[in-house]
């Protein structure tokens, strides 16, 4: 027999039969599948989950009783050699590795209602949701008791409005009383008011305007006319613009110039130039009863259409301005001119009803005013729904604040200056 042959014996040198060596053959077949297993016995095997029936999936701590594992090795080593792509915790709460474990906030996305709500609020036609009602519009109507009266709030608010209105007329009284140069001062305080409440208000809607110019131009602005005339008012216009430019050349302003230029002058023009016509009539003859005439004639226009726009105001004005109605214009009209008729022309306040003008004079001044009056009001409005406020202050209880309450006095006293121009008043 051949020596290299695996399955002779080492042992057996002697001659071996046909039926011997087929009998040694067989055994070694068998020896040698038997090493096989024992082999395999000592490989790495995969176990099955101890349970199948389990409700609650095995959790990771306790991979050596619950989960398939190698079977010589323990479960902290089965955990560290097999990369596993979950956090630590149960198999149902499982993320990816590369997730971000911190939490985070779910996002809710508006109904497709909601968006089209949104998208359609340019439209003049679309409907104002509940919670998106504007709010310097009339306030949403709620139903009361038939014959109800107003609230006590609304009560409060307008008694408020009145014996505020009543101080200020008193004030203005007794500056007419004493003379032209206490109205004056009184005119000053009010047009410095204003403008720190215009100035604040720009400051608060992200401009960055040269306060200090603007101060000092609109407190000059009635002394100059009343000193020198219109040139007096040309002068500190000039010089504002000047004062203005420079405080951006010389680098105390630095932002958006042109933006904060433009309100700036705004403001002096629209508050500055035209209180200065205050100072112009007071430089007249009778000039304080011209500034009372103006102001009887003004408060006449803001009591009647307040009056009648709230009691019978249903058809809007305007736009800038949902709160007006078309009803208080009218009622505002008539009594401005009654007003008119009734203290300028018949009981003679001012030159308008003096011997040197006639009654008519009153009267066409009550037209002007009438018409000048409503356009202030509208045009602060609008500047103030811009701006996104709904009042300039609220140092006059009841009236918000000063501009809010000279708005229109501001635009009639440069009116009733040109009218008793042209009418040779002056």
């Amino acid at each position: 027999m051949d020596d290299n042959n695996p399955f002779k014996r080492p042992d057996d040198d002697a001659e071996a039969t046909p039926d011997d060596e087929q009998a040694m053959f067989l055994d070694d077949l068998t020896a040698l599948f038997d090493e096989d297993e024992d082999d395999a016995a000592d490989l790495p095997r995969w176990d099955e989950f101890a349970s199948e029936t389990s409700d609650e999936e095995p959790a990771w701590d306790s991979l050596s009783e619950a989960t398939p594992q190698w079977g010589d090795d323990s479960a902290e080593q089965a955990v560290a050699d097999v990369a596993l792509p979950t956090a630590i915790g149960t198999a149902a709460e499982g993320v990816s590795v590369f997730e971000d474990l911190e939490p985070t906030e779910s996002v809710e996305f508006p109904s497709l209602d909601r968006v089209d709500e949104v998208l359609l609020l340019d439209s003049p036609d679309a409907p104002i949701h509940s919670d998106m009602i504007d709010p310097y519009g009339p306030p949403p109507t709620q139903s009361s008791p038939r014959g109800g009266g107003p609230s006590s709030a609304a009560g409060g608010s307008t008694l408020t409005g009145l014996v505020v209105g009543l101080v200020l007329g008193g004030i203005v009284l007794a500056a007419v009383a004493i003379g032209e140069r206490m109205a004056l001062a009184v005119l000053t305080i009010a047009l410095l008011l204003a403008a720190a409440e215009w100035f604040t208000t720009l400051r608060q809607s992200g401009y960055q305007p040269p306060t200090l110019v603007g101060f000092v131009a609109v407190v000059a602005m009635p002394v100059a006319a009343y000193w020198r005339g219109a040139d007096g008012i040309v002068m500190v216009l000039v010089f504002a613009l000047f004062g203005a430019g420079l405080w951006y050349l010389g680098g105390v302003g630095q932002d958006r110039p042109l933006a904060n230029l433009g309100v700036t002058m705004l403001g002096i023009t629209w508050i500055g130039v035209t209180g200065a016509f205050g100072g112009l009539l007071l430089d007249r003859p009778d000039g304080a009863e011209l500034v009372l005439s103006a102001v009887i004639l003004t408060v006449a226009h803001d009591v009647g259409a307040f009056t009648v726009g709230r009691a019978a105001g249903r058809t809007p004005l305007s736009q800038a301005s949902p709160n007006k109605t078309v009803e208080g214009l009218i009622g505002g009209t008539i009594l401005t001119i009654a007003a008119a008729l009734v203290f300028i022309s018949v009981l003679e306040i001012g030159p308008f009803g003096s011997p040197t003008g006639s009654r008519s004079d009153g009267v066409i001044l009550g037209i002007v005013v009438a018409v000048v009056a409503p356009l202030a009001d509208l045009l602060e409005s609008a500047i103030k729904r811009d701006l996104g406020v709904k009042d300039m202050g609220t140092l006059l209880p009841g009236h918000g604040g000063m501009l809010d309450r000279i708005d229109a006095l501001l635009f009639v006293l440069p009116a009733t200056y040109f009218t008793a121009l042209m009418l040779d008043v002056i």
